[in-house]
């Protein structure tokens, strides 16, 4: 792969879904993603590095832990400061607004006080480098977190709440299917229809009468392979 980018996920720690104290990995640590289902019904992308397991942001609150320079201004948001381009503040509370767009958010009467300093502040500091997973109009890609003006929580159906990042060019929902992580990652291999790997970083596979599993460089993870897949891997790391 040619850039080595730092991709924004929250650090799983176990299989019950407690989270760890890290917010990014390292692309040239993915070694695959695989479905997770940490409740019923309900299944999200699990990041298997080198480095520890990481997962899709789906709360606020995970933006909120991972982006400490970023700043909730009122309920349901949270600010990307360094993007602010001119703020209004009146008695309700006030409105930012970003670039040369009519795009903005709202400002509670709480932070409307302190809101010009914070700005300041803000463009004072380093842009974050890390990359978000997202998709927008069924495309999903890796976006600067840079260019983020605002977070917040989207319904794009019924009891279906998604974080949403704004930037210049609309919006992006974080990306939650394979088939998203698909094209994100286009050079991940499916093994099966719940796993993407990394062939570049397979150190060979294990066959068994119950099946094969895949083995990666500096980790304990493996995955299983179905057996038309199989065949397609073995060519590949033949022709390595």
């Amino acid at each position: 792969m040619d850039n080595n980018k730092e991709i924004f996920a929250p650090e799983i720690l176990s299989e019950d879904g407690s989270y760890g104290d890290r917010y990014s990995f390292f692309e040239n640590d993915l070694v695959a993603i695989e479905k997770w289902k940490p409740k019923a019904n309900y299944e999200i992308p699990l990041f298997c590095t080198r480095d520890g397991i990481y997962t899709a942001p789906t709360t606020l609150g995970e933006f909120t832990n991972g982006f400490p320079d970023f700043f909730s201004l009122d309920t349901g948001n949270l600010v990307n400061l360094r993007n602010v381009s001119r703020a209004e503040i009146g008695d309700y509370g006030g409105k930012v607004y970003f670039g040369e767009y009519d795009m903005h958010t709202s400002v509670n009467k709480l932070n409307k006080t302190a809101l010009p300093e914070n700005i300041k502040s803000a463009k004072k500091r380093a842009y974050d480098p890390r990359f978000v997973i997202g998709t927008s109009e069924s495309e999903a890609g890796l976006y600067p977190a840079k260019d983020i003006y605002f977070v917040d929580m989207w319904d794009p159906k019924k009891n279906y709440h998604v974080p949403r990042f704004h930037h210049s060019n609309g919006f992006c929902v974080v990306a939650l299917t394979m088939r998203h992580c698909q094209e994100a990652f286009p050079y991940l291999f499916p093994a099966t229809p719940g796993h993407l790997i990394n062939v570049s970083k397979v150190s060979g596979y294990d066959e068994h009468s119950f099946g094969t599993t895949v083995k990666f460089e500096g980790t304990n993870y493996t995955c299983p392979i179905s057996q038309p897949k199989l065949k397609v891997l073995k060519k590949i790391l033949q022709e390595k």
